[in-house]
C-alpha cells in the first residue's frame, strides 16, 4: 500500500511538474514556428507569425503582434494577406470538451492583397503548392457533411480592413478600405447578427444578415435567414424561410438602376461602352447542404428578358451548374464591337478583322472548363446579328470533367438551316476539337459579307464540314485543321470575271478591249470537296456548271496563310441546254487562275498554254511566222491559235459582249513571245 501511494504521489508530481512547464515550453515562439512549418508544408506559402504572449491557464490567451503570408513564390510582390495586430480569448476547459468558446477576438489592421496575373493564375489558390498535396484523394468526401465543433462567438469584432484586387489581364482594379465587421453569435443555435461596412473606391458599402440557426444552415438544413447587400449603385435583398422539402427558400431580387456606373466602380475597362443601363433580376432561391437555386427566375438586362431555372450543386470535386432558360427575340449588333472599315490602303495595311488581318497567337484559356460542370440548354425565339435575322433555336451545352460538347441542331438563317456541333476536350495539351455543321439554303453572299468582308459569290450554299483540330491559339487551331468539307454554290454567280465572255473573245479579252461591263460569270452549280491537311485545303473535283461551258479545276485554299491557288479550266459545251450538255472543246481552252489573298483575290486568265498550242500545231506556227512578217499584229495572230481574232475569217461568235477581264493587258509572256 504504502508503494503504490509513492507510486501515485510520483505521477501527481510529474504531473503537475508538465502543466507548470507547459508555458515555458509552449512559447509563442515555438508556437508561431511549428504553425509556420505546417503552412508551408501544406501551401508552399512562408507564414511570418510572431505571438507577443500566450497563457493557457485558466484560460487560453494569445495576443499577436503581427502575421503575413507571401504571395505566389518569385512573384516579388508583397504579402497576400497580412494582420497588424490581434487577441484572442477563449476558455481552456470546454475546449477540451469539443467546445469553441470565442470569448473574445479582435482584429485590427487586416490587409489583403489578391492578384490573378498575365496568365489567368490568383494568387490566393493555393492549390497543389506543398508538399502536403495530394494525400488526400480529389473530392473524397467532397458530399459530407462536416460535423462543427459546438461555436459559441462573444465579442468578434475586424476593423481597419483593407483589401485591393488586381486583374493583369483586363486591368480591372478595386480597392477596399475602412472596413469593418461584427459578429454577434453566442452559439449555433441562437441567432446570429452580421453588420459589415466598407469603402469600396470610395463608395460606401453595408452587408446586414440574419440567420436564426447558423448550424442548421452549416449541416445543409431548414432555417431563416434574412440580408441585404447594398451600396448607392446595386441592391440585394434576400428573405428565406423553411420550406417543407427541407431546405432554406425564399424570394430573392437585385437591381442595377446604371450598370456602366457601377462597372466603372469597380474598375472595369471601358465600362462607358457597356451597352446595357439596367439590370433587374427576381427569383426564388433554395438553400439546401451542398445545393443552391433560383427557381422561375425573371432577368431583365435593359430590353434583353430572359426566364428559367439555375442551380448549383459544390459537393463534387468541381461545382456542378444546371441551367434552362429561354430569351426573348433580341438584336446583338449592339453588343459586338463596329466592323473594321471594308477598304484598306496599302501604306496602313490590313485591318484587324479584316480577310487579310492575319490569325492570333495570344493563348486560348480553356482551363476554366477543369472548374466547372455545366449542364445547360438555352431556347432563344430569335436573334439579330450584324443585321442579319437568326430564327428560333435550342442550344445544349454539357461541360463535365474539361470535355464540352455544344449543340445547335437547327439555325434558320441566311435564308436557309444549319446544324452544328462542337466538342473540345480541355483536358489534354494543347486542348482538342472537333467540328461537324450541314447547311442548306444558305445565301453565300450574305455569309461571306457578314464573316469574310467579301462577296465575290452569290447563291445558295449546301455545306458539309467535318473537322478536327488541336492547339493553344487561333494560329495554331488553323495550322493544324484536319477533315473533309464538301461545299457546292447553286444559282449563283462568280464575281471578278467572265468566263463565257473570255471564251466567246479571247483576243479581245488579252488585248484589253473589253473595259464596260460588269465581270461576272453566271452559273448553275459551283463546288467541290476538300481534304484538309494541317490547314490547307486541297480539291481536284472543283466544278462549275454554266448554259453554255462548263469548268473544272483543282488547287488549294491555305487557311494558314488565307491565300488561294486555284486553277479553273472551262470548256465550251455543244448546246444551251444546261448541265446535261456533253463537255465538248471548242478551240483552245484558256485557263482561269483564281490566286492571292482572302481579302483580295485575283481572278486572272492563264494565256500561257497559248505557246504550248503553237507548239502542238506546226501548221498554224509557221502561218503565223509568215503573218507576223507580212505585218499581222500580235492579237490578229493570237486570234490565229485561239480560233478568233481578224485573220481573215470573221467567225465572231454572236451575242459577244465586250466584258472586261482583270489586267485588260496583253500577258508579258506573250509580248516576248511575239518580240514586241
Amino acid at each position: 500500500m504504502r508503494k503504490l501511494l509513492i507510486a501515485l504521489a510520483v505521477i501527481v508530481g510529474m504531473v503537475v511538474v508538465a502543466v507548470a512547464a507547459l508555458p515555458f515550453v509552449l512559447t509563442g515562439d515555438f508556437i508561431a514556428q511549428r504553425i509556420a512549418a505546417a503552412v508551408k508544408e501544406h501551401t508552399g506559402r512562408d507564414l511570418d507569425l510572431r505571438i507577443a504572449s500566450v497563457s493557457l491557464f485558466p484560460r487560453l490567451k494569445a495576443a499577436i503582434a503581427s502575421a503575413a503570408l507571401s504571395d505566389v513564390p518569385g512573384s516579388g510582390r508583397p504579402p497576400m494577406v497580412e494582420i497588424g495586430s490581434a487577441n484572442l480569448e477563449m476558455p481552456l476547459w470546454p475546449l477540451l470538451h469539443g467546445t469553441v468558446e470565442l470569448e473574445r477576438l479582435h482584429v485590427d489592421g487586416l490587409r489583403a492583397n489578391l492578384v490573378v496575373d498575365a496568365g489567368g493564375r490568383a494568387n490566393w489558390d493555393l492549390k497543389g503548392q506543398g508538399t502536403g498535396q495530394g494525400s488526400q484523394p480529389a473530392g473524397s468526401g467532397g458530399g459530407r457533411t462536416q460535423e462543427l465543433p459546438d461555436l459559441r462567438f462573444g465579442d468578434v469584432r475586424i476593423g481597419d480592413v483593407a483589401a485591393s484586387y488586381t486583374d493583369q489581364r483586363s486591368g480591372q482594379s478595386i480597392a477596399l478600405s475602412d472596413g469593418s465587421l461584427v459578429v454577434e453569435m453566442p452559439d449555433l443555435d441562437t441567432p446570429a447578427h452580421i453588420e459589415g461596412h466598407a469603402a469600396v473606391n470610395g463608395r460606401a458599402l453595408t452587408l446586414t444578415a440574419q440567420v436564426d440557426s447558423p448550424r442548421a444552415l452549416a449541416a445543409g438544413k431548414p432555417t431563416a435567414a434574412r440580408g441585404r447587400l447594398s451600396s448607392d449603385l446595386f441592391e440585394i435583398k434576400l428573405d428565406a424561410k423553411p420550406e417543407a422539402d427541407g431546405r432554406t427558400g425564399g424570394p430573392l431580387t437585385a437591381s442595377v438602376p446604371d450598370i456602366p456606373a457601377l462597372a466603372g466602380w469597380l474598375g472595369v475597362p471601358n465600362a462607358g461602352t457597356l451597352p446595357v443601363r439596367t439590370v433587374h433580376l427576381t427569383g426564388k432561391a433554395g438553400l439546401g447542404g451542398p445545393q443552391a437555386s433560383l427557381d422561375d427566375f425573371r432577368l431583365a438586362l435593359g430590353d434583353v428578358k430572359a426566364s428559367g431555372a439555375v442551380s448549383a450543386d459544390w459537393s463534387g470535386k468541381v461545382p456542378a451548374v444546371t441551367l434552362r432558360a429561354s430569351v426573348d427575340p433580341v438584336d446583338l449588333d449592339r453588343f459586338l464591337p463596329a466592323p473594321a472599315p471594308a477598304q484598306v490602303t496599302p501604306s496602313q495595311g490590313p485591318k484587324p478583322g479584316s480577310a487579310d488581318a492575319g490569325w492570333s497567337d495570344e493563348p486560348i484559356d480553356v482551363s476554366p472548363l477543369r472548374r466547372l460542370n455545366l449542364d445547360a440548354v438555352v431556347d432563344s425565339k430569335g436573334t439579330r446579328i450584324r443585321g442579319i435575322d437568326i430564327g428560333p433555336t435550342r442550344t445544349s451545352v454539357n461541360l463535365r470533367d474539361g470535355v464540352l460538347a455544344v449543340d445547335v441542331p437547327d439555325v434558320p438563317a441566311f435564308g436557309g438551316h444549319s446544324s452544328s456541333g462542337l466538342k473540345l476536350d480541355a483536358t489534354k495539351q494543347p486542348a482538342s476539337y472537333a467540328l461537324t455543321m450541314t447547311a442548306n439554303g444558305l445565301q453565300a453572299e450574305q455569309v461571306l459579307a457578314t464573316f469574310a468582308g467579301t462577296n465575290v459569290i452569290r447563291g445558295s450554299t449546301a455545306l458539309d464540314i467535318d473537322v478536327t483540330s488541336a492547339g493553344g491559339s487561333q494560329r495554331a487551331l488553323v495550322s493544324a485543321l484536319m477533315g473533309t468539307t464538301h461545299i457546292l454554290f447553286r444559282d449563283g454567280a462568280l464575281r471578278g470575271i467572265n468566263i463565257a465572255a473570255i471564251l466567246r473573245d479571247p483576243v479581245a479579252a488579252a488585248t484589253g478591249r473589253m473595259q464596260d461591263a460588269a465581270r461576272e460569270t453566271d452559273f448553275a452549280e459551283f463546288g467541290g470537296n476538300f481534304r484538309l491537311d494541317h490547314g490547307v485545303a486541297r480539291t481536284g473535283d472543283l466544278r462549275m456548271l454554266a448554259p453554255i461551258f462548263r469548268v473544272e479545276g483543282q488547287g488549294t485554299v491555305s487557311l494558314p496563310d488565307r491565300r488561294l491557288d486555284l486553277r479553273l479550266e472551262p470548256t465550251v459545251t455543244s448546246s444551251l441546254k444546261g448541265q446535261g450538255g456533253q463537255f465538248q472543246q471548242a478551240g483552245v481552252t484558256i485557263p482561269v487562275l483564281v490566286t492571292g489573298s482572302f481579302g483580295s483575290p485575283s481572278i486572272q486568265p492563264d494565256f500561257s498554254g497559248v505557246a504550248l498550242s503553237a507548239i502542238k500545231d506546226p501548221a498554224r506556227a509557221a502561218e503565223a511566222v509568215r503573218r507576223l512578217k507580212e505585218g499581222a499584229s500580235p492579237a490578229d495572230i493570237l486570234g490565229g491559235f485561239l480560233g478568233s481574232g481578224n485573220s481573215g475569217t470573221p467567225d465572231k461568235p454572236a451575242g459577244n459582249l465586250p466584258l472586261p477581264i482583270p489586267g485588260g493587258q496583253l500577258p508579258p509572256a506573250l509580248k516576248d513571245l511575239f518580240g514586241r
